[in-house]
């Protein structure tokens, strides 16, 4: 028979003093099952490492000041230049919980509660890294926000909330008349406020004639997309708002010390009986950076619940 793995921790039939016996057992499988988990790495492009701070500008013109001359034979070659946009400088935040355990739980092998335990600092983790994605972009003035025409439930019409976010994004202006060449691909909402839209009479119109098979209330959301937008969800979203964004154009992050873990370790001093209090206790960290250099290639609408 199979054996079925649900999670990081199963797979193993190990007892928490044969976890213990390899210090570094416990946190490189919480590392490894929060894996894929963080919305921000979804969202925004890797902008590799940095020493604590990273000074950055928004985007201002995709476009040089000159269009491309005609120049005559021994006329001199014009220099364009590019038009910077507002400077930022933002330190990195350092996250960081522990997990502990304590002598009686390895003595009397609590399996359940310290996949309990894991689990929950996953949860945490990754709760974290959610909030402060999406406050990159509420939180910040330079994004839009535009309010639902009305919540999304009977008698409103979702999916101009949402092509209004596209349009607008579609649409935003540089300096000089020219455009952005935003291309919106990406919708980021609570799954309340999924299930909201996808049960609004608007959207089930749309999914008619060829696009029955489509239909996401039958078919589910797996590689799936709506309007055109690749749909992600976090139950750690406020359910009255989505973004709508062209994922990686629209920022950047960047790691000055990446996630990881230190081996399980005895608390307070080692003693061989997990020091003064008996508990071995795993530290987790990360210190990363957030930037929105592209802010016009995001809208948050709000409302929708």
């Amino acid at each position: 028979m199979d054996t079925i793995v649900a999670s990081a921790y199963d797979g193993q039939n190990l007892t928490v003093a044969e976890m213990l016996k390899d210090p570094t057992y416990i946190p490189t499988r919480v590392v490894e099952g929060m894996q894929g988990q963080f919305l921000a790495e979804l969202l925004f492009r890797n902008g590799g490492t940095n020493d604590g701070v990273v000074a950055f500008r928004e985007a201002a013109s995709p476009y040089l000041n000159l269009d491309a001359q005609e120049v005559a034979e021994f006329a001199e070659i014009p220099v364009a230049n590019l038009a910077y946009g507002a400077l930022h400088s933002v330190v990195g935040v350092k996250t960081a919980l522990a997990i502990r355990i304590s002598r009686e739980m390895i003595r009397e092998n609590r399996v359940d509660q310290v996949a309990a335990h894991l689990e929950a600092l996953n949860k945490t983790m990754v709760k974290t890294d959610v909030k402060a994605a999406v406050d990159a972009f509420v939180n910040n003035d330079a994004v839009a926000k535009v309010g639902a025409g009305a919540k999304w439930a009977a008698g409103a019409d979702p999916i101009k909330d949402v092509l209004d976010a596209v349009e607008k994004i579609q649409g935003a202006e540089a300096p000089g008349g020219a455009y952005f060449d935003y291309v919106p691909d990406t919708m980021v909402l609570h799954p309340m406020a999924l299930t909201a839209l996808l049960r609004n009479e608007q959207v089930q119109r749309f999914y008619v004639g060829d696009n029955a098979s489509e239909n996401p209330v039958y078919t589910g959301l797996e590689s799936k997309t709506l309007f055109g937008l690749n749909v992600a969800t976090s139950r750690f979203m406020d359910p009255a708002q989505v973004i709508v964004m062209e994922a990686g154009a629209v920022g950047f992050y960047s790691d000055t010390d990446p996630l990881q873990a230190t081996p399980m370790y005895e608390e307070g001093g080692a003693s061989g009986a997990g020091g003064p209090r008996q508990t071995w206790r795993a530290d987790m960290w990360r210190k990363r950076i957030l930037g929105v250099d592209n802010p016009k290639a995001a809208v948050v609408i709000t409302g929708v619940k």
